[in-house]
């Protein structure tokens, strides 16, 4: 939903950034979460729904700060 709104909200920026860089911010997303996959089976023994909300918040978070480093600054 949030990438939706990003994408109708400011359609020059996401031109501008390129597919690969969509692309890397989405694998990057993917490895976060497989990142959180492992903590939360290490320490909790699988997912609780506070965990699936703290994976979900880290890879949206991930893909956010990706995508903002990638924005060419004249």
């Amino acid at each position: 939903m949030a990438g939706a709104l990003v994408v109708y909200l400011f359609p020059s920026t996401v031109q501008q950034i390129g597919l690969s860089q969509w692309i890397v911010a989405l694998v990057l997303a993917l490895l976060v979460t497989d990142y959180m996959r492992r903590l939360l089976r290490r320490h909790l023994d699988g997912y609780t729904g506070d965990g699936l909300e703290a994976t979900q918040q880290v890879s949206e978070i991930a893909i956010y700060a990706r995508l903002a480093a990638s924005i060419p600054f004249v």
